[in-house]
């Protein structure tokens, strides 16, 4: 009987110790937030009651997700059976099948973007020019950072002109727009090319990491989500968009196979592709930390000491992309963090609090609307508002149900893309958060009407935000 006790004691100190890790973690994010609060309400010093609103409403979601996201974390990092399990152990001629079936469905939804865009096109021009005559315009691709990310396949970073603002944008993508130019013969037509490779591979690998943890059904319903997510049009435009998809999709899918070293350095080439790479290190370290807290308990003291220095110099790698992109700032210009003086001197851009973002587009959309200014309001500021509290909204509901090291990345993603005091592409930003995709399963797994509801309502979305971009709105 004593030993009995013993033993259910011994059981119950990790649990306990958890506990306290988890009200600990939750007092320190609690007053994180009230400090910024505090900072936030004596910096501001004019607000509408409208923005004021929007932006409290944006925090007490944001805080009632991290409060309920954080045991979740926490307690898949001490377990590692948290997460439910599935037979991934397809037949070569099953995956083969399925992968047909997500290549051949990738393409024909873009054949029909590309028909709906033209159909928008020529509702706005009255049926002038064919498809492919007025294909470049028909997409304004001269409107978009498109042309920034040719011009820098073509001629590299500059310091004179208006190109000498290239800088801002990272080079992973020129790159590859460099060597597919090779077999193109026409930069344009490598940027296209890019793009729609990269997006049929990350289809492919959101189904291989979506079957780590669902059903085939469930897992090809993850792909459905990430392309009908109603800013995914620009997966098919020479934007950046795919690679960052596709590259965040190889890293976590090879940490989750316990290829760690392949995984971070998959991490590091979306840091070179995008900033926001660097932040696939959250997710990765929960991994790591899950696969070690298993290893402590298991191991010798050497075994878990090589596996600690393998996750500490795996992980570090992940900044290597990002490194990278600021040794060439330095090599350009002299200032490794030049980017960022021209962010905050052209654009007048700077990071703030995120919450503050949603006060400030709520003004512009109220603003824009009584002015009648629909253009700024439907291409810019209600987009983004809808974007901002969608995710909160699908973040606040599945943080039970979603793969915590994913939840943690959304949570840090949120932050750092709603951050910026000039935030103008809000649901493009949003558009490769592959984790909402995953959540959006979980949130409709249960009644088909659900998942009925929820596709109808991004496939209105998607085409009512590409019939305004296609119509020449303020769309980035």
């Amino acid at each position: 009987m004593r030993k009995r006790l013993i033993n259910t004691a011994k059981l119950a100190e990790p649990e306990a110790m958890v506990k306290k890790v988890n009200t600990a973690i939750s007092a320190l994010f609690i007053l994180v937030m009230i400090i910024a609060v505090w900072v936030w309400a004596v910096s501001v010093h004019t607000w509408t009651l409208a923005g004021a609103l929007a932006s409290l409403l944006c925090l007490a979601l944001f805080i009632w997700t991290g409060l309920r996201a954080i045991p979740a974390i926490t307690g898949y990092i001490n377990s590692p059976s948290a997460l439910r399990t599935v037979n991934t152990d397809d037949s070569p001629e099953e995956r083969q099948r399925i992968w047909w079936k997500i290549v051949l469905w990738v393409i024909a939804s873009r054949v029909l973007l590309i028909l709906a865009a033209y159909v928008f096109w020529v509702l706005r021009e009255g049926g002038s020019g064919s498809l492919f005559s007025r294909f470049i315009e028909m997409w304004h691709i001269r409107g978009i950072d498109a042309m920034s990310y040719l011009g820098i396949a073509e001629r590299w970073y500059v310091t004179e002109g208006d190109p000498r603002f290239h800088i801002v944008f990272l080079p992973f993508f020129p790159v590859m727009i460099k060597l597919a130019q090779f077999f193109t013969g026409n930069y344009m037509a490598a940027g296209f090319a890019v793009a729609n490779l990269c997006t049929l591979a990350a289809a492919l690998f959101a189904y291989e990491l979506a079957r780590l943890d669902m059903g085939r059904r469930n897992a090809l319903r993850v792909v459905k989500y990430i392309f009908i997510f109603p800013s995914a049009f620009f997966f098919f435009l020479p934007m950046t968009e795919a690679l960052f998809l596709l590259l965040s999709l190889m890293a976590l899918y090879f940490v989750r196979k316990k290829r760690w070293l392949l995984g971070c350095l998959c991490a590091a080439l979306a840091g070179f592709t995008r900033s926001p790479g660097i932040l696939l290190a959250v997710p990765i370290a929960v991994e790591f930390a899950r696969e070690l807290a298993a290893g402590y308990r298991s191991m010798d003291r050497k075994a878990f000491t090589n596996k600690l220095i393998l996750a500490v110099l795996s992980l570090v790698s992940v900044s290597f992309g990002l490194l990278a992109y600021l040794y060439i700032n330095y090599n350009v210009t002299g200032n490794a963090f030049q980017f960022s003086i021209y962010q905050r001197e052209h654009w007048s851009q700077r990071f703030y609090f995120f919450f503050d973002t949603a006060r400030y587009q709520m003004e512009y959309a109220v603003n824009t609307f009584k002015d009648a200014d629909y253009r700024s309001f439907l291409g810019l500021w209600l987009p983004n508002l809808c974007a901002i509290f969608l995710v909160l909204f699908m973040m606040l509901r599945s943080t039970k149900k979603l793969n915590p090291a994913y939840m943690a990345y959304m949570i840090a993603y949120f932050v750092y893309v709603v951050a910026p005091t000039w935030l103008l592409s809000a649901p493009r930003y949003f558009a490769v958060a592959f984790p909402l995709a995953f959540a959006a399963v979980l949130l409709t797994e249960d009644k088909k009407w659900k998942d009925i509801l929820l596709t109808t309502l991004f496939i209105a979305g998607g085409l009512l935000y590409l019939a305004v971009f296609v119509s020449g709105y303020p769309v980035y």
